[in-house]
């Protein structure tokens, strides 16, 4: 077997007890991924003795059918489990999560789950079955970030943190979505059993122990779905399209034949952002872009998406992600 491990690691003597809830529909990769990984820790002590044990779980048992490839995984009827305190719950997301979310079967069994767990973990979507459960309620946690503001529409008692690839409250965790599961079970991991473990298991499965970027999502700003005919909206179609121009408050307030402070303040109350902080955010988007699908230096990048000089679109870059445009273009540069 491969030497991952700290040579000092002792492997535990008793195997830490993992319980996925998952449902029909949920997204394969956020069932499989966590536990994935987890098991990955049995490799990191080179011990043929598990150091975790998983048992899948739904509400009624027998097989489901993941998205989006239609992979069946057997699961066990939460009625079936055996007794026990659990380690860790966790709760799989995926499209249909917030449909789930809604039949009190599921709420139930993750609420008599979570009340024999000592930590509980929502991977994606899964965090809608957590809050309906009561399980976030007064506490950060995140989701996908398609989800984010549905999630925080929803259930105004979570301090819904949108830019985090997962958070930490307590005893409860919550990830972003389909990958971002396996940064939590590298997370999980670190706490039980250190960081060199779990530094080994990053090794094993390729992966980063803390991504880049100080956990940021890396997520795109999406405009909020309004009327064509809306001026805001108007405004947002056309300062996606000439980033490189001035996107002042001026220059769009008269773009929508609005007074500056009208505009500013119809702005903040449509989109949620001031229109500067709205603007940098869809320049960096675009920056994320040319340095994924290109070889264009910086200087060139900031002229086309508006930033002026190479040194503006670093800070930008920095404050928007915690990344520098050079250490995102090493990670995620698509090669041709």
């Amino acid at each position: 077997m491969p030497q991952f491990q700290s040579p000092t690691a002792v492997p535990p003597k008793t195997p830490k007890r993992v319980v996925m809830l998952t449902f029909d529909g949920a997204s394969s990769l956020d069932t499989v991924g966590p536990v994935d990984v987890l098991a990955g820790a049995q490799m990191a002590f080179q011990t043929r003795d598990p150091v975790y044990t998983v048992e899948l779980v739904t509400v009624d048992g027998g097989l489901v059918r993941t998205t989006p490839a239609g992979l069946k995984l057997d699961t066990t009827a939460v009625a079936d489990l055996k007794e026990g305190p659990i380690d860790t719950l966790l709760v799989a997301g995926g499209e249909y999560a917030t449909d789930t979310a809604k039949d009190p079967e599921v709420v139930l069994a993750a609420q008599k789950l979570a009340a024999r767990s000592a930590r509980v973990a929502s991977i994606c979507t899964g965090a809608f079955v957590l809050a309906a459960a009561g399980l976030l309620k007064g506490r950060k946690a995140t989701t996908h970030w398609y989800w984010v503001e549905k999630l925080a529409q929803d259930y105004p008692d979570i301090d819904v943190d949108g830019d985090k690839i997962f958070v930490e409250d307590g005893a409860v965790f919550s990830s972003a979505g389909i990958t971002a599961g396996m940064d939590l079970a590298l997370a999980l991991i670190e706490h039980d059993y250190g960081a060199q473990i779990a530094l080994s298991v990053a090794q094993l499965w390729v992966m980063f122990l803390k991504r880049p970027g100080g956990q940021s999502q890396f997520s795109a700003f999406l405009p909020p779905s309004e009327s064509a005919t809306d001026p805001i909206f108007k405004v947002l179609v056309w300062a996606q399209n000439h980033l490189d121009e001035d996107l002042s408050v001026e220059a769009m307030a008269d773009y929508c034949s609005m007074s500056p402070r009208n505009f500013a303040r119809r702005f903040a109350e449509k989109v949620g952002k001031t229109p500067s902080k709205y603007v940098e955010k869809l320049r960096v988007q675009a920056a994320k872009g040319y340095l994924e699908t290109t070889n264009m230096p910086l200087e060139l990048i900031a002229s086309a998406t508006g930033f002026q000089s190479a040194d503006r679109l670093r800070r930008s870059f920095n404050r928007a992600l915690n990344v520098n445009p050079i250490d995102y273009r090493e990670r995620f540069r698509i090669q041709n």
